[in-house]
């Protein structure tokens, strides 16, 4: 479970070494913590993605029949749950604001469980809706949590590959979804729908690991009792040293208005609608459109189970190299290449199999996003900026989701030309702002860089504390000595 750091070399990182730590040590400390806390981190992901997605897996089953759903009704319920989530936001940023990050996560998994749990006795149209509108509630805390804890234990070059474990759950929702499905259709119907018992099992999931996240995810580090004395101060002083962790749970309306006027900020929303639109192709209609290819609906989950390997390796490949200082803007581009190339074949090509391939690639669009959510935990300073950042950023993830499907219209079926073309087009103007991205930072880091260099100078030879000069309580933009990581 232990991903493997080497902060023996620190080029392009926040910080230069002030003093000699024990490497050694500091990696069979985060072992432990690898340990306790990714597992956790990784269920959550993987089951809010799955949780998301079983209703299409429901359908293939028998839900609209059973339930008596009218034309339309089917897709209203993708639809609500991300308006739920989109409109959960605020609330879901205030708790994670007031209360410890992993007791709102824990909480927020064991009820969705619940929901889940229910979904199994749905009856008709609007109780399914209300039960998916509020799934998308309780879900809407999930990426933003998982930033937040992340960032609560790692530095920023450690947290990237941590990011990216969580993240590949959506990738193994795929490939379990892609087996649902395909399972489903070899089944005999019994009396009682074999969706309602899928849904009773995941909820009975999502409930157990809710329990688990409550009572074994540490609310910070000082409250870890797997940790000594000793290895939690080693820990923090490698957090400060390299202006990472979250700061101080302190609501500040200043962090709101700051985030209101930071470019970097409107850039990641940007990106997020640039690069989720084609999330609703993904999720939703990726195993129509190879059905669209003359393949029959087994043969089309089967041939959909390939793009969570996709997933999984655009998002560990990506998260990966970031511990070898490889940019974090130039990995977004290098996957957003393959994946506009992928548009292209999907729209275009003439051989079903070179369409097919296109299909494939498409799902390196997955991948970029997880190295966003690395940019807001390492670039973003402040835990009120912090939070309100993420929730943006989870917000404009739902938006995204609610606009995507609404781009594959029944008129355009089988082969949804126009659809793919936007795919195409949004996947552009993210390399864009990758771009733009990068740009930004690297003016900012040059504006910091003398007040930097001076501050470890005076660390060095011993006139200040370091947690003097790196305050962790200033947002990024009025801390002068701040590093961005791009």
């Amino acid at each position: 479970m232990s991903i493997t750091d080497d902060d023996s070399s620190q080029n392009g990182s926040s910080h230069a070494p002030l003093k000699q730590i024990d490497q050694a040590e500091l990696k069979r400390i985060y072992r432990k913590i690898d340990w306790v806390i990714l597992p956790l981190m990784f269920m959550c992901y993987f089951l809010e993605f799955l949780d998301k997605i079983l209703i299409g897996y429901a359908n293939v089953m028998g839900l609209e029949k059973d339930v008596g759903l009218k034309p339309g009704q089917f897709q209203w319920l993708a639809t609500v749950l991300y308006i739920g989530m989109a409109a959960a936001q605020l609330p879901q940023g205030a708790l994670i604001q007031r209360y410890p990050v992993s007791k709102v996560l824990g909480v927020n998994v064991f009820l969705w469980g619940v929901v889940v749990c229910c979904m199994a006795a749905a009856q008709n149209f609007v109780g399914i809706a209300a039960l998916r509108t509020l799934l998308g509630v309780l879900e809407a805390v999930v990426a933003p949590a998982l930033i937040m804890v992340t960032m609560q234990w790692y530095t920023k070059q450690q947290a990237v590959p941590r990011m990216g474990f969580w993240y590949s759950g959506i990738g193994f929702g795929q490939i379990v979804g892609g087996l649902i499905s395909w399972s489903a259709q070899h089944a005999k119907h019994s009396s009682f729908e074999s969706w309602r018992i899928m849904f009773a099992v995941a909820g009975a999931v999502n409930v157990v690991t809710g329990l688990l996240v409550f009572f074994y995810l540490p609310k910070d580090l000082v409250s870890a009792k797997f940790l000594t004395g000793k290895e939690k101060a080693l820990v923090e002083e490698s957090l400060l040293l390299d202006q990472a962790g979250n700061g101080k749970k302190v609501f500040r309306w200043s962090g709101i208005r700051e985030a209101l006027v930071d470019w970097q900020v409107w850039l990641f929303v940007l990106f997020t609608l640039a690069t989720v639109i084609p999330g609703g192709f993904i999720t939703s209609f990726s195993s129509v459109v190879i059905r669209g290819f003359d393949y029959t609906p087994m043969q089309s989950a089967l041939l959909n189970m390939p793009s969570g390997v996709v997933t999984i390796f655009g998002t560990t490949l990506s998260t990966f190299a970031i511990l070898y200082n490889f940019p974090r803007w130039l990995g977004v581009i290098l996957l957003l290449i393959p994946s506009m190339a992928g548009a292209g074949l999907m729209s275009f090509a003439k051989s079903k199999s070179a369409a097919l391939a296109g299909v494939y690639l498409i799902n390196l669009d997955i991948a970029p996003l997880v190295l966003i959510f690395s940019m807001i935990g390492a670039n973003v300073q402040g835990y009120t900026k912090k939070v309100y950042v993420a929730n943006l950023v989870s917000f404009a993830n739902a938006c995204a989701c609610i606009i995507g499907p609404q781009t594959f219209r029944p008129k355009d079926a089988p082969l949804y030309i126009p659809a793919k073309i936007v795919v195409f087009v949004v996947t552009g103007v993210g390399i864009i702002t990758a771009i733009l991205l990068r740009i930004l930072y690297g003016v900012r880091n040059r504006r910091n860089a003398a007040s930097r260099r001076a501050a470890l100078a005076a660390i060095a030879r011993g006139d200040v504390c370091a947690s003097e000069v790196l305050n962790e309580e200033e947002t990024d933009l009025k801390n002068d000595k701040f590093v961005y990581m791009y």
